[in-house]
């Protein structure tokens, strides 16, 4: 089974790197830089957050930071600032799919396995996702200074050509991607295969508007540009964390920290740290058979916590959830370390802003149950 998930996930993101490079191709990214007019460093970052968090709640966030992240490259030279605000599109990517059942694979898992329901996700978990995306950006904000402006890469004379289908291609791939977990959901069928649907259909397109002669534009020349070793180090990470769910060591874990912590809500906080550094999806599926749903019925406070901490969570260290990954991927110098030191402060303020927030919430008796 861990090397059928594991598949999937790669699967999946080979999908969405491929529509990707076809709708840069087109220079479908022109159309979202051209219309982001900020100049200063710290209006980009609350532009690029802003939008991260609003579409991660509706699309995977390991497909928001693959298209971020290639929109962040067509904006800003500079490799620093761009890898500071791309940690932030990783923190954002995680907290926007908190609070909806089609936005994180945990959140998804829990809605599957009857622990969560869609409303009262929604009216429980947006005010604590917007605290996680304040507190972070907050975070990020004052450490930027107010005044710098960045610098756009220059452009190639050939980009001043128009493409056909530009619009077509990059809204019919944006489209498609949206709308994949609508797909996965009215077919049961697993995500990577909307992702390939998806593809194809865009490979139809290419192929109707373009000739044979314009490779660069068609599905081949996209599937000669993407990166596999993004892919294949994505399988060596996920593959080990698989293996240490099937010696059981991670069930062993949430176990062991059960008996040592008596308060639910602290475990499922720890459940958050635990979550940065091994996949969420293991730990989620342990604290599905921790706990019951006799003793903690669906929309319990419990469940509540333990969807955002594990969502979240996965944004302190880099290789903490699927998003993260694919950022370091993406983005050449981003290591282990530099994460660590640079985008970690940031996420851990969002994370605790949000869990004062789900507390707080608790504490006043404001918790949805439907």
């Amino acid at each position: 089974t861990t090397l059928e998930d594991v598949a999937e996930v790669v699967f999946f993101l080979l999908g969405a790197l491929t529509i990707v490079e076809i709708m840069d191709a087109h220079k479908g990214f022109d159309i979202i830089t051209k219309a982001i007019s900020a100049t200063k460093a710290r209006d980009l970052l609350l532009v690029i957050g802003i939008l991260t968090f609003v579409l991660s709640s509706v699309l995977n966030n390991l497909t928001v930071v693959i298209v971020m992240v290639s929109l962040l490259q067509k904006l800003v030279k500079d490799d620093l600032l761009r890898q500071r605000i791309g940690g932030t599109i990783v923190i954002a990517s995680n907290a926007g799919g908190a609070w909806t059942p089609i936005g994180d694979i945990t959140t998804t898992m829990m809605y599957i396995g009857g622990q969560v329901t869609t409303v009262p996700l929604i009216a429980n978990l947006f005010v604590p996702s917007v605290l996680c995306l304040i507190g972070s950006l907050g975070y990020e904000y004052l450490q930027m200074d107010g005044e710098v402006e960045f610098e756009r890469p220059a452009k190639p004379s050939t980009e001043e050509k128009e493409v056909p289908g530009q619009a077509l291609v990059f809204w019919g791939g944006l489209t498609g991607m949206v709308t994949v977990p609508v797909f996965t959901a009215l077919t049961e069928c697993p995500a990577w295969s909307g992702m390939m649907l998806v593809l194809g259909l865009l490979g139809v397109i290419t192929s109707v508007i373009h000739g044979p002669e314009d490779e660069e534009y068609s599905l081949k020349g996209a599937l000669t540009r993407v990166e596999v070793p993004d892919a294949l180090f994505f399988l060596g990470v996920l593959f080990a964390v698989g293996g240490l769910e099937r010696i059981g060591l991670l069930k062993e874990f949430a176990v062991q920290l059960s008996n040592l912590v008596p308060n639910d809500a602290i475990v499922a906080i720890l459940l958050g740290f635990a979550s940065a550094v091994v996949d969420n999806v293991p730990l989620v599926a342990a604290t599905q058979g921790m706990y019951d749903l006799t003793a903690h019925p669906a929309n319990d406070a419990l469940w509540n916590l333990i969807c955002y901490c594990a969502a979240t969570g996965g944004s302190l260290l880099v290789i903490g959830s699927a998003a993260g990954v694919a950022f370091m991927g993406l983005e050449k110098g981003v290591s282990f370390g530099w994460y660590f030191s640079k985008v970690a402060p940031a996420a851990l303020v969002g994370y605790f802003a949000g869990v004062a927030g789900i507390l707080g919430q608790q504490a006043l008796g404001l918790q949805y149950v439907g």
